[in-house]
């Protein structure tokens, strides 16, 4: 009698959740059969799930293609803007180098190419503006790296050339003290075959 009363009380609890519970007992052996689920709430959640994906793809496009700025040349960007066109035509000669990793000749040349640019900038600069242009050699040196997946670590490397190019205003005076570092690596990582890793500090 025991038996049978828990099997209606779990029959009666599983209809009241949507759910449908039958046990048979023959021969010592007892089967349980549950129905759980609803075919038509299933629907709904991937219908929803899709609608989510669909919306997210649109937020980003609708960030990165009309949102933010569009690309200027260098007549759009005239002669104090910035033309994102001729600095990726800088980035696409790098990369016409090939691996340049360092220690390698390639990397030579892709030194002295942004030279050439740092230049060439020097010359066509504005009026109101001292160009620096300096190339200078570390034979060798190191460095503790304090962050990141490399963090504890040091680095140590030799026989590197650097190109620093620093613009000034001419009438103010305190701009040498407080200037803005922009540092990029010209060389690539020997996994690569070709790409330049820019980074800004």
């Amino acid at each position: 009698m025991r038996q049978r009363r828990e099997t209606a009380s779990a029959a009666s609890k599983g209809s009241i959740g949507g759910e449908a519970s039958e046990e048979s007992s023959h021969g010592g052996e007892s089967r349980t059969t549950v129905h759980i689920g609803n075919p038509r709430r299933s629907s709904f959640v991937w219908l929803a799930l899709l609608l989510i994906i669909i919306y997210c793809c649109s937020s980003i496009y609708h960030y990165q293609f009309q949102s933010m700025p569009v690309p200027l040349t260098a007549d759009e960007a005239g002669k104090r803007g910035f033309s994102e066109i001729e600095a990726f035509k800088h980035v696409k000669a790098l990369t016409e180098v090939g691996p340049h990793p360092v220690g390698s000749e390639a990397l030579h040349l892709a030194v002295q190419y942004v030279l050439t640019a740092c230049q060439s900038i020097k010359k066509t600069a504005l009026w109101e503006v001292d160009v620096e242009v300096d190339i200078f050699h570390a034979k060798s040196g190191a460095n503790d790296l304090a962050s990141g997946l490399l963090s504890g670590r040091t680095l140590v490397y030799s026989d590197l050339n650097y190109v620093v190019l620093r613009i000034l205003p001419k009438y103010v005076s305190e701009a040498r003290e407080e200037s803005i570092l922009v540092s990029s690596h010209i060389d690539t990582v020997f996994s690569t075959l070709r790409k330049v890793d820019f980074k800004r500090k």
